[in-house]
């Protein structure tokens, strides 16, 4: 399995368990004093099957990770992998995962999600991902489970919807062009959700085309992670969207 391994940062180090695309996207994106300790996620089938059976393994990775790597804050990189479960799966994953890996604090992404579209004060939304129909079914439930209306969610398709692989090859261009063809007039926040697409390169031109914020996964966990050690790669504040003028719910005062 692919570990990799950098020494401390001077804010300090979170350990992380992600697609290979999460984890490139946070080291260019965190603020560079902000040290990583990730692993792979063991996804086979993209189902709701699947992903809930990499959930079951995942306390067995942080573990693993702590034995040789110490960190301060643990993350789970997979938007649907978070969620499938249901009301309340990802505060039973985070409770899982900071004993598992040693911390007291522990965060997925759809942990992120919900407090970014809390800070922007998202009402109704409209979702894209690459996801298959019955993964899409299962993101719709969590989110409406929070009080969110979910206008829309639409899956940009691939040649197999089950093949996370297939994530990877869908261009910032195509993501660009499905969003604006598919965003609900009337939804106040797009979210593009999945770890694995190529958003981030994105969100400053939906936002000027729509008007409206756009959230994307790796940038929620980008913007909490950077919070949670109190300092932001100036980048990421230059371009990863109108979510960088707040300040996480959770981390306030």
């Amino acid at each position: 399995m692919g570990y990799s391994s950098f020494t401390y940062g001077a804010l300090g180090k979170v350990a992380i368990v992600g697609s290979c695309p999460a984890i490139s996207d946070f080291h260019r994106w965190l603020h560079p004093e902000i040290s990583i300790a990730g692993a792979p996620m063991p996804l086979g089938r993209l189902d709701v099957e699947g992903l809930k059976a990499m959930g079951e393994r995942l306390a067995d990775i942080f573990k693993y990770i702590q034995t040789w790597d110490r960190s301060q804050l643990a993350f789970f990189s997979c938007t649907s992998g978070s969620l499938v479960g249901g009301e309340g799966y990802d505060e039973r994953l985070c409770k899982e995962i900071a004993e598992a890996a040693e911390v007291d604090t522990a965060y997925t992404t759809s942990t992120a999600v919900r407090l970014a579209f809390e800070k922007l004060n998202t009402k109704k939304m409209s979702i894209i991902t690459p996801y298959p129909d019955d993964v899409n079914v299962s993101e719709r439930v969590f989110f409406e489970g929070k009080g969110f209306v979910v206008n829309n969610i639409n899956g940009i398709p691939t040649a197999d919807p089950n093949n996370r692989k297939l994530i990877y090859k869908i261009t910032p261009e195509q993501i660009f062009d499905f969003a604006v063809e598919h965003m609900d007039p009337t939804s106040d926040t797009l979210f593009l959700s999945c770890t694995g697409l190529r958003a981030l390169d994105v969100i400053k031109p939906l936002e000027d085309r729509l008007g409206v914020p756009v959230v994307t996964s790796n940038q929620t966990a980008i913007w909490l992670m950077g919070s949670y050690f109190g300092k932001h790669n100036d980048l990421a504040v230059e371009r990863l969207g109108r979510l960088f003028q707040y300040v996480p719910s959770c981390l306030e005062g």
